[in-house]
C-alpha cells in the first residue's frame, strides 16, 4: 500500500548555500597554502542556531600536470577577530584530504560541521602537498555556510 500521508518524507541531504556567507579562491600551487576570506557569522560564541548548519568546501574538477599523486588538504579555522594571524584550527577537527586520481582531481563537496565554541570569523585553509611537478590547474574552492 502506498504512503498517502502528505506530511511524511524521506531524509533529503540537499543543502542550501547562503549567498552572503561564502568565499571562493583558486587552488594553491604544490607546496603552497591559500586561505579563503573570512565568513562573518555576525555573532559571538557560541554561534546561535536551531537549524542543522554546517560549512561546505566545494572543490571544482581540476587537471594535474602529470600523474604524480598528491593531496589537497582543507582545514576549518576560526577567530574572534578578522585578522589573519589570529586564525587557528577549529578544536576537534583535522585536515580533510582529497587525493588526485591519476592526472585529475574529482569535483568534490566536503561537509564541515559546525561544532560548539565556534568563533565569529571562519575561513577555510587549503594546502596542496608538494609532489614533483603535480599541480591542480584551473579549479576553485568555494567555502560556504549551508543549511
Amino acid at each position: 500500500m502506498a504512503n498517502t500521508n502528505p506530511y511524511s518524507s524521506q531524509y533529503n541531504p540537499r543543502k542550501q548555500l547562503d549567498a552572503t556567507k561564502q568565499a571562493t579562491i583558486a587552488l594553491p600551487l604544490p607546496g603552497a597554502t591559500a586561505n579563503t576570506n573570512a565568513v562573518d557569522l555576525e555573532a559571538a560564541t557560541p554561534f546561535p542556531s536551531l537549524d542543522l548548519v554546517d560549512f561546505l568546501a566545494i572543490i571544482g574538477t581540476a587537471n594535474a600536470n602529470n600523474g604524480n599523486a598528491t593531496n589537497i588538504n582543507v582545514q576549518l579555522q576560526h577567530s574572534a577577530v578578522n585578522i589573519s594571524a589570529n586564525f587557528v584550527n577549529l578544536p576537534g577537527t583535522a585536515a580533510i584530504s582529497l587525493a588526485s586520481n591519476g592526472a585529475s582531481y574529482p569535483g568534490t563537496t566536503i561537509a564541515l560541521p559546525v561544532g560548539t565554541g565556534l568563533l565569529q570569523f571562519v575561513r577555510l585553509q587549503v594546502t596542496q602537498e608538494a609532489a614533483g611537478a603535480n599541480s591542480a590547474n584551473a579549479a576553485n574552492v568555494t567555502f560556504a555556510l549551508s543549511f
